[in-house]
């Protein structure tokens, strides 16, 4: 489990600062590294982060997205909420890394979970727990592996899982944009064969094979 380190900060031209290796200084803030739209970046701070691992960490209030009363009327987080919080632990490691080299955060996938097991059935409001997330491989097609746990305030493990992502390649992105404005291109930015195909092969509510779900950038 990684804790916060104390390397002394280097000053960047920009007025912020970073210690070796390009990390801002830690604990730091997580939103700028997990692009999601206002109140979806549920995660607070990183604590710590290298080029094969990061922690972080949440303290969920009543007033959270994913909030709910147990049956005492406490409010309480349901425990299926513990896998976006790895994936918002992931998608900041990746958000970290692409910062490190000037680039901004990039779209990514989660495509689903190996065993996320969980030993409670939800996660008390008010008490900060640390996601702990280690790089498993990372293939250049964008398609990754992590091992991920869950901790509550003293360090008892609470969660685990393997969290399967896949981020594009960034030439894809960019080709992927330009289909967007080519004027061939049909409602959406597709083509009207790729609208039809794609009409055919996913009912509505449908899943792709992979079960892939967007995640922000992971």
């Amino acid at each position: 489990m990684l804790t916060p380190t104390a390397t002394p900060a280097t000053p960047l031209p920009d007025g912020t600062s970073s210690r070796d290796g390009g990390y801002p200084v830690m604990p730091c803030a997580i939103g700028p590294y997990v692009p999601h739209e206002a109140g979806m970046c549920l995660l607070d701070e990183v604590l710590a982060c290298d080029e094969h691992s990061l922690s972080a960490s949440v303290r969920p209030s009543p007033e959270d997205l994913f909030a709910e009363l147990d049956g005492a009327g406490q409010a309480v987080i349901p425990a299926w909420v513990g896998l976006e919080w790895m994936a918002q632990a992931i998608a900041a490691w990746s958000g970290l890394q692409a910062a490190r080299t000037g680039q901004s955060p990039r779209v990514g996938f989660l495509l689903g979970s190996r065993r996320y097991e969980s030993e409670l059935p939800t996660f008390a409001c008010g008490q900060r727990w640390q996601i702990d997330v280690q790089l498993d491989y990372r293939a250049d097609n964008g398609l990754g592996a992590f091992k991920a746990t869950l901790s509550d305030e003293h360090g008892t493990q609470a969660a685990r899982a393997g969290v399967n992502v896949f981020e594009p390649p960034a030439r894809a992105v960019a080709s992927a944009v330009s289909e967007e404005g080519s004027p061939e291109a049909g409602p959406q930015g597709r083509s009207p064969e790729h609208s039809q195909e794609h009409s055919q092969e996913h009912s509505p509510g449908q899943q792709d094979a992979a079960g892939a779900a967007p995640q922000g950038n992971v």
